[in-house]
Parts: structure tokens; C-alpha cells; sequence
């Protein structure tokens, strides 16, 4: 299939896209509240004709079945959003109060699903199996999980792709990269334990505020001299919290934050630190601590067959390819990557009017441009990778 005649068909698509986007931007759900969105979803492929299931998480997949050889591709976007209250005074802002799509989510469900019509229609051209996977609950790392057990009972894939919109870049700028691509992370408490009582009287107490401030500022430590600058990670400590009353010692204060990494190796070895130093330090004020941590995230890191595929197929749908250092912000499809060769990208989708904002900021919108640029994408590359009918 010419790049060139999906890119222009993706163009016809952008209308559907826009009005899909704006509808999705009205009714923002939180993770794990997105049952109207998955609905939503579930109801427009069904539209189309495209067969889909929707599992116990409320993932949609849809599957475009040729009935020829060729590759199995999995395209994934997702469709949680934030806590966060918007502020742009757009005529579709949000109707949910204190629910924002403030990442970009919603043009992520748009464009796929553009790709989605284009890929139906085109699907006599088409060879292979191209899954449609709309993942839930991404913020929090919740989802994916169950998306990739459902891709290994079908029998697995031989390339996974997704597209994160980006306002650093403008529509038609790709960023493909091979190799560490975006950090891993992974939440934490450290919970220290002394025994709690008057503040009149802190010698008859073991006092848990104190190591834990000290724990606080050792942590600095081990980003900047226990292990090597030439290392790339963070130790993010983001919340402390302690006590009730000016005048009681309490007897438990909490340190909470992420760590960011690049390998699994890596995440071991600064949590063990992160653990040895907070027990150290909660032991010599006769106090104890203790680290437990969530399930971690893992880094993005792109294929380097599969990154040249991508920016070859951006190149072919006239679109720029760009570079960056990577990235110490996180997604869970680096659990894709994980399983399955493929890789992930960023598109443009800035300047919006006004000043630009950043993702997560409650002035943040996409330039609506954007969208036919990942149809094309996701389209073309779904003829790069199964295959097109000779």
C-alpha cells in the first residue's frame, strides 16, 4: 500500500478523529473507573465491524483477522485520565469535575481508532493479524498485564507499537529510538516504627520523626555519590507524612516516592540501598524501618530492528524523524516491550493555542493535527510489519 494514499486517506479520517477525541475529552475517567470509556470504545468498533473482547479489567482488543500469512502486530493506546481539574475553557472540557485527560489519552484512543477505519477498509490488501489493544488504567500501571496474557493465548505477536502525543514537537515529528527509550519505576514506602508519647518528654519515647528526616536526606546520597554519575536514574522521594498533634510524639512517620531505572539489575540493586541505608539510620536512633515496595514498571527499551522500522515508516508517510535523550518519565508499555519485540514512540502534537503546556498540567490540549499523523502511522506500519496482498 503507497504511504503517500494513507496519509492522504488518514487526512479524509480527520473529522471522525476530531469529534471521537473531543467526546472522549468530555467524559475523562480516572484508572480504574473507565467503565463509560470502555463502553465507548467497545461501542465503535463495533460500528466498524471489527470483532473485539473485553476482559475483567476493561481492556478492549480488537482484532482485524485476514485469513492470510503474515505478521501479528499488536497496536496499543490507552484511555485513563487524572485527577486533575481543568482549566482550559474549552467548549468540550471535561464534565467530570476533577477529572482531566491531561496526558494526551484521548487523541491516543482517537488516532488509533482512525487507524482502526483505515485498516478495516483496507483490509482486502492486508495480510497478517493486527490486534487493536485499548488499555486501561495506564497512570497507575494497571492494564497491560492483562492485554499481554490475552496477546499470549492468541499465540503472541511479532511486533508491538504504541505512540505517546507529545507537545515538545509538532504533528508530522516522530521521535524513534532504539535502545532505553523511557525509565522503568517503582513506587515505595519506608515505613519507620518507633514508640510514640508526650512531647514533653521525648527520652521516654523512641521518636520516629527524626531518623526519618534522616532518612530523607541520606537518600540524596545515594543519587549522588553511591553510585555512578554515569549511571542514569533517579531516587524521587515525594511525601512524608507524620504525626497528628503539636505536642505528641507519634509513633510511625512514612517516606513515600519512585525510583526511576533503566534495568531491572539496576532497580535491585538501589532498592537493597535504599533499604540498608534506611535501616541503618532508623537503627541507631533506636527506631526500625522498613521498605515495601509495589510492582514495578519496566523501562521502555525499542527494539533497534524494530526503531528503524518505525522511522522508515514515518519517512515513507512524509513525517520527520527526531531525536532526544531518553526519557526518565515512565509507561507500562515497556512491559509490552518486555515480551514482545516492537517500540515505542513520540508524536508531535504541539504548538496548541496560547502558551503550550506540559503534560499533566491543567491547561494541557493536543494540537488536533496531530491525529491523522498516527493514523498514517500506525496504518503504514501495519502494512510494514504483516505484510501487503501481491
Amino acid at each position: 500500500m503507497d504511504a503517500k494514499k494513507i496519509r492522504i486517506a488518514a487526512e479524509q479520517e480527520r473529522a471522525y478523529m476530531v469529534a471521537l477525541r473531543r467526546e472522549l475529552h468530555r467524559h475523562p475517567e480516572v484508572s480504574g473507573e473507565e467503565r463509560w470509556t470502555s463502553a465507548r470504545i467497545a461501542a465503535e468498533l463495533e460500528k466498524i465491524g471489527i470483532p473485539y473482547v473485553v476482559d475483567e479489567r476493561r481492556n478492549v482488543i480488537g482484532r482485524i483477522e485476514t485469513g492470510r500469512p503474515g505478521g501479528r502486530l499488536a497496536l496499543r493506546a490507552d484511555f485513563d485520565a487524572l485527577a486533575v481539574t481543568e482549566a482550559t475553557g474549552l467548549p468540550y472540557a471535561s464534565e467530570n469535575p476533577g477529572v482531566m485527560h491531561a496526558c494526551g489519552h484521548d487523541g491516543h484512543v482517537a488516532g488509533l481508532m482512525g487507524a482502526a477505519r483505515l485498516l478495516w477498509q483496507m483490509r482486502d490488501c492486508l495480510n497478517g493479524t493486527v490486534y487493536l489493544c485499548f488499555q486501561m488504567g495506564e497512570e497507575m500501571g494497571w492494564g497491560a498485564a492483562e492485554v499481554i496474557r490475552y496477546l499470549k493465548q492468541q499465540g503472541g505477536v511479532d511486533f508491538a507499537a504504541g505512540i505517546h502525543l507529545m507537545p515538545e514537537w509538532k504533528p508530522g515529528e516522530f521521535v524513534c529510538m532504539e535502545g532505553p527509550f523511557m525509565a522503568g519505576v517503582l513506587g515505595w514506602d519506608i515505613n519507620v516504627t518507633g514508640r510514640g508519647g508526650h512531647g514533653s518528654a521525648p527520652w521516654n519515647t523512641v521518636d520516629p520523626i527524626r531518623p526519618a528526616a534522616e532518612i530523607l536526606l541520606r537518600l540524596g546520597a545515594v543519587q549522588g555519590t553511591r553510585r555512578s554519575a554515569f549511571e542514569q536514574f533517579v531516587v524521587s522521594p515525594c511525601r512524608f507524612v507524620a504525626g497528628t498533634a503539636r505536642n505528641v510524639i507519634p509513633d510511625t512517620a512514612q517516606i513515600s516516592g519512585t525510583n526511576r531505572f533503566y534495568s531491572a539489575d539496576q532497580q535491585r540493586e538501589l532498592a537493597a540501598l535504599i533499604e540498608q541505608t534506611a535501616q541503618n539510620v532508623a537503627a541507631s536512633y533506636g527506631a526500625k524501618a522498613e521498605l515495601v515496595q509495589d510492582p514495578a514498571t519496566m523501562p521502555v527499551i525499542n527494539d533497534p530492528k524494530a526503531a528503524k522500522v518505525a522511522a522508515r515508516v514515518v519517512q515513507e508517510i512524509g513525517g520527520q524523524v527526531c531525536r532526544m535523550n531518553p526519557s526518565l518519565a515512565s509507561d507500562d508499555m515497556g512491559d509490552y516491550l518486555q515480551e514482545f519485540c516492537g517500540v515505542y514512540v513520540f508524536a508531535g502534537s504541539g504548538p496548541w493555542e496560547g502558551e503550550q503546556r506540559p503534560i499533566h498540567n491543567a491547561c494541557y490540549s493536543i494540537n488536533e493535527d496531530a491525529l491523522p499523523w498516527s493514523a498514517a502511522y500506525f496504518t503504514a506500519l501495519a502494512f510494514a510489519v504483516c505484510g501487503e496482498v501481491k
